[in-house]
């Protein structure tokens, strides 16, 4: 008889780009591996050395934008050994490594440990925890190895995300969108929204104001799902207390059967790409 993975036999580490809310990984069987934020010679870990308000005062005074970096192997490593102590099933999810190189610190530690198993989720931010929770119901009923591989893949191939970013200024100095598209931000109140595709993270739309960018949230919403679906979603913020709950409003609205999980919090590391006054969303249909 193949022997259930629980959440008792069974842990899930995330890397710090996860942006949970707080407390979400004080629970048993999570477990985190930060990267890191450089303000000039100054180094902290993302999550652990600094807030995500702390870091965002930080980062509208300084002077030149932060750096930041990934974990080492041997971070993931101690991790991973700690996590086996315990646990004799682990299931490691990453940022896409189209983004960071994260995932592969995390495969060369896992290369020298049994019973870590690691997945480039292919997204980024609070999609990451969205994936950890959803993995979460189903180690507490109980299932089987094939099933968690199973919806860790179709979780991989069929999450949406689509961003709301009060500008690309800081996407663009950090390298991880095209220069030319910094130019729709900043001018005339246009504010662009961005959709994570196979990892990476693309032009959407181009609006201006608050009412078109959620006229576009719902489209993107009807272009990703259908109305029967059972959708499972969490919202994100960056410094921006006014879009998360009108985007759950409006999610709620268009899919009955929609299930908000939880609102995540950009920390250092996402924050010092993405920038503050941000809103997204992640959903995935199950």
């Amino acid at each position: 008889m193949t022997e259930l993975l629980t959440l008792r036999n069974t842990a899930i580490v995330l890397d710090s780009t996860c942006d949970p809310p707080s407390g979400f990984l004080e629970r048993p069987g999570l477990f985190m591996v930060p990267l890191k934020v450089h303000f000039g010679e100054e180094t902290f870990r993302d999550g652990v050395d600094m807030t995500s308000q702390e870091f965002f005062v930080r980062l509208q005074s300084a002077a030149v934008l932060p750096t930041t970096s990934q974990p080492t192997a041997g971070e993931f490593l101690a991790v991973y050994e700690e996590a086996r102590r315990s646990y004799e099933n682990v299931f490691s999810l990453h940022i896409s490594g189209e983004m960071s190189g994260t995932v592969r610190s995390a495969e060369q530690a896992a290369a020298q440990i049994d019973g870590v198993e690691v997945y480039d989720l292919r997204t980024v931010t609070t999609a990451l925890s969205l994936c950890a929770e959803r993995l979460r119901v189903r180690l507490e009923r109980g299932c089987t190895i094939a099933e968690v591989r199973a919806y860790i893949q179709h979780f991989t191939d069929d999450c949406k995300l689509l961003v709301h970013a009060a500008t690309l200024e800081y996407l663009r100095r950090g390298g991880r969108i095209g220069r030319a598209a910094s130019l729709v931000g900043g001018v005339l109140d246009i504010k662009p929204l961005i959709q994570g595709i196979d990892g990476t993270l693309q032009g959407y739309a181009k609006v201006r104001g608050l009412k078109k960018a959620l006229a576009s949230m719902e489209r993107f919403v009807e272009e990703n799902s259908r109305p029967e679906d059972e959708l499972y979603f969490v919202t994100i913020e960056a410094v921006n207390d006014e879009e998360p709950p009108l985007i759950r409003a409006l999610i709620e609205r268009l899919r009955p059967n929609a299930h908000f999980v939880l609102r995540g919090h950009v920390g250092a590391v996402v924050g010092t790409h993405i920038g503050p006054g941000t809103a997204a969303f992640a959903m995935i249909a199950e």
